[in-house]
């Protein structure tokens, strides 16, 4: 496990974190500072108890508002794989439908036309 010290509201703070992970902390600290600093401009007189709620309420409604539009893109990815389906099934049904028009339509020319001449006996006597 790593240690890493991090500052947020000009306080420090001791995290500790796995190996490797000190780096991403950091920038969530960095983050973190940067939102609660945010929030002080419009309430200095605020203490850092009150400072990191109210960043923790933001951060809050933030993954709130993230997991919605997850959500909304979960359901329109869903529609749009039925609306998908649909659209294959529906060309599918117009392939045949020319399919068959084709094949009907080559029979009734080859009904009209006369028959090919063939090869005679006489040519080969």
């Amino acid at each position: 496990m790593a240690e890493i010290t991090v500052s947020v509201n000009s306080r420090p703070f001791q995290v500790v974190c796995r190996d490797g992970e000190e780096a991403q902390v950091s920038q969530l600290a960095e983050d973190l500072a940067a939102r609660v600093a945010a929030i002080k401009k419009g309430n200095e007189k605020a203490g850092d108890s009150h400072l990191l709620v109210l960043a923790g309420l933001v951060l809050s409604n933030d993954v709130r508002d993230l997991k919605r539009e997850l959500e909304a893109v979960r359901q329109e990815m869903g529609e749009a794989g039925r609306s998908r389906e649909a659209l294959s099934e529906r060309v599918n049904e117009i392939e045949e439908v020319l399919s068959d028009a084709l094949n009907a339509a080559a029979e009734k020319i080859e009904a009209i036309l006369p028959p090919a001449p063939g090869p005679t006996h006489e040519a080969n006597a």
